[in-house]
């Protein structure tokens, strides 16, 4: 059978089915394919065998079919920065875009955006406008980018303790942190694993009749408490 080099024919094919009753409901991908066809040319590519085996003698035919990988300059940064600032990847995120064009909003001249919040990506966008528009080596760029970055994560800082203090002087109540909620509740627990394994003891003493002396124990309960 002679291979199909023309990527709309699966489409033209389906239509006939459906026409005919076939099959008898569209296919899930159909309506999407129909609207947004790929192009021909970037949807076939063939690999010659012949040109790859010269300029790789060492390389076997599975590996030349294997899919290239694909990497971008910002991966490298965006790996960089991360690497780095591991404790950024705990910060909560949105993600969730209005339109999709969110990007075109940002002026990349300055680090600070109006409608995204700083982060590690805003890092890996920042040093990127430096490379492109400044024609600063990567190591240049990042390093701009990261002080830059300091300095804003400072401000907000600042800013938050500030607002913070400020409404308590009118009075406001904040509620305890997670860390404080942490630290309450691993004491409780503590507490009471230590009243438990206490009177655990106390009935494997009576039950084999090991009394021991009252000062071992009183000694033992006061390093428990320690």
């Amino acid at each position: 059978m002679k291979p199909q080099s023309d990527v709309f024919e699966i489409i033209k094919r389906t239509s006939r089915l459906l026409q005919t009753g076939v099959v008898k409901g569209e296919p899930a991908w159909f309506k999407a394919v129909l609207a947004h066809p790929p192009s021909t040319a970037d949807a076939v590519q063939r690999v010659d065998i012949v040109k790859l085996r010269k300029k790789h003698p060492h390389l076997s035919v599975k590996k030349m079919m294997k899919p290239m990988e694909i990497v971008y300059p910002e991966d490298r940064i965006r790996k960089l920065f991360y690497r780095q600032h591991p404790w950024e990847l705990t910060r909560p995120r949105i993600v969730v875009e209005q339109d999709a064009l969110d990007f075109q909003r940002c002026d990349w001249s300055k680090l600070e955006q109006e409608y995204k919040g700083l982060d590690g990506e805003s890092v890996v966008q920042r040093t990127l406008w430096l490379i492109r528009k400044k024609r600063l080596s990567q190591d240049e760029a990042y390093d701009i980018a990261r002080k830059e970055f300091y300095s804003l994560r400072v401000k907000e800082t600042i800013e938050r303790q500030t607002a913070e203090e400020e409404a308590r002087m009118f009075g406001a109540v904040f509620s305890k942190s997670y860390n404080q909620r942490g630290i309450e509740n691993e004491a409780a627990s503590l507490e009471e694993w230590k009243t438990r394994a206490q009177s655990v003891t106390k009935r494997m003493r009576s039950r084999f009749g090991m009394a021991g002396d009252e000062e071992d124990e009183a000694g033992r309960e006061a390093e428990m408490d320690n």
